[in-house]
């Protein structure tokens, strides 16, 4: 028999042999070595079928130089889409094969859920706040808040620093005193001694153009100490390497990119070093992780490749990077603080995760606070976790006084039409060794869309007291009733 027609006979017979489980487990092989390339891969039953077909996917494609469905990422400004396109995020060459593509969109689709229950099957009653008292405050009448960016409170001086989304900044107990007008937000103060290292955002929307500005203000004298960041939104000076001079470490959270920096001081001037290169760096704390001696910093990135990462110092200042708690871009981090949760001398993490303003916006259930304890090498385990639509700021605090630790947890995407009581939650530690919290939330909390969140004993009694900062801010799935009360002042009074 010819050749070329035995070949042409083998083919039919493989091609008639491709069975639709083998269809399948081809489909899915591509959408981990396509999907997971760039993040960790995303669980689709995490999202329902009608967001993955109108939202992610265009989005997901357009990465790849793929466009479809007449899906354009370049809407913006002139200068936006310039900034964009620099960024490459996306190419101008289609970097997978239409057929490629086609078998990832419809594998995602066959496998995504119509709907997501919004309220996880099992949630705790929450009482009524009665271990603080709930006290709205305001500004002066001449000079009312338009949308809180961030609170400061000095604990050295009794000065509460509050700014807005004007780039205003108001200190004093009251709020009367205007310091400083900005050109935009403020979204970070920390105060040393007499001055303040103050960091302007540039631009509060996603963004890819860097304007933000970093400020060393004191009694007499500004320094503007950096330009052209990234959307930067944490600053925080350290002397890492302890040469008595300090290092300013700078979360620069950008967009599609952006960067975790640090400036160091040589000859009276700084110089910027990039830590990590990539997007969503949004808090960073600093300990010996693993016990050399050397302050290591841990950082948190909400965007892309989310989660917890270690940066271990060596003796010339630099850094090994090592990605300890790995979440999909669907969990949206946003916060986490280093607790010693079981006494063992070893730095734990407590994370939130609820941001819930890209590209897939709605009520998730796997949104929360979550707890992860050290095994004593810097492995995390999930111990904990409990559900709290949107829950995007947590303060780990003994608030009771009774030796273990308590979480207050903020929620900017609460479920506002049945919930919004819980754009706040105290979590008061019932029995810390099985978990158990009973939950808090007082009525009042309503009144606002809370942004930001501040700790500090504020009226001197010994006791951990609470800021509440209100941003109004409404997405097409949220119906906030009221937002009148630009801060709310939860007063510890054990």
């Amino acid at each position: 028999m010819n050749l070329k027609i035995i070949c042409a006979i083998s083919l039919i017979f493989s091609l008639l042999s491709c069975t639709p489980l083998d269809q399948e487990a081809v489909a899915k092989s591509k959408y981990e070595t396509y999907c997971g390339s760039c993040h960790k891969l995303p669980k689709i039953e995490n999202i329902t079928k009608s967001i993955w077909e109108n939202d992610v996917l265009p989005e997901m494609a357009a990465r790849m130089g793929y466009f479809y469905n007449d899906y354009d990422p370049y809407t913006n400004s002139m200068e936006e889409n310039y900034f964009t396109r620099i960024s490459n995020v996306y190419p101008q060459k289609q970097l997978i094969r239409t057929e490629d593509w086609n078998k990832i969109h419809d594998y995602i689709l066959s496998h995504a859920p119509d709907s997501i229950a919004p309220t996880p099957i099992v949630v705790d009653k929450s009482y009524e706040l009665t271990q603080f008292d709930a006290l709205p405050m305001t500004a002066s009448e001449n000079s009312p808040f338009m949308g809180l960016t961030s609170i400061h409170y000095d604990s050295m001086a009794s000065n509460i620093y509050v700014s807005d989304i004007s780039g205003r900044i108001f200190y004093s107990d009251q709020f009367e005193k205007l310091k400083r007008r900005f050109n935009s937000p403020i979204v970070s103060i920390f105060t040393e001694d007499t001055c303040s290292y103050v960091t302007e955002i540039g631009i509060m929307n996603p963004s890819e153009i860097a304007r933000g500005v970093l400020y060393k203000i004191c009694e007499n004298s500004t320094q503007r100490i950096a330009d052209n960041l990234h959307r930067p939104v944490y600053t925080v000076p350290i002397d890492l390497d302890q040469d008595g001079v300090d290092e300013l470490l700078i979360c620069e959270y950008g967009h599609h990119t952006g960067a975790f920096t640090m400036l160091n001081k040589s000859n009276g001037e700084y110089q910027k070093e990039t830590l990590i290169s990539l997007p969503g760096s949004i808090k960073f704390e600093v300990a010996d992780m693993n016990r050399d001696g050397r302050k290591d910093i841990v950082v948190l990135l909400g965007q892309g490749r989310e989660g917890i990462y270690i940066l271990y110092q060596s003796d010339d200042q630099t850094f090994d990077v090592d990605q300890v708690i790995s979440l999909g871009p669907e969990y949206g981090s946003s916060w986490f603080e280093l607790i010693d949760y079981n006494q063992d001398g070893y730095k734990d993490i407590v994370m939130v995760n609820g941001d819930n303003a890209d590209y897939s916006v709605f009520l998730k259930p796997y949104h929360g606070i979550r707890l992860f304890l050290n095994d004593g090498n810097n492995q995390f385990d999930q111990k904990w976790f409990y559900p709290i639509h949107g829950a995007t700021r947590v303060i780990a605090e003994d608030f009771d006084q009774d030796n273990d630790v308590d979480f207050a947890v903020l929620s900017f995407f609460p479920d506002f039409e049945n919930h919004a009581e819980k754009g706040f939650i105290y979590l008061e530690n019932k029995k810390a060794a099985t978990y158990q919290f009973a939950s808090f939330t007082t009525e009042i909390a309503k009144q606002g869309n809370w942004l930001i969140m501040e700790k500090g004993d504020i009226d001197k009694d010994g006791d951990i007291d609470i800021f509440l900062g209100n941003f109004p801010f409404l997405t097409k799935n949220t119906v906030v009733k009221s937002n009148t009360i630009p801060i709310l002042l939860l007063q510890n009074n054990l």
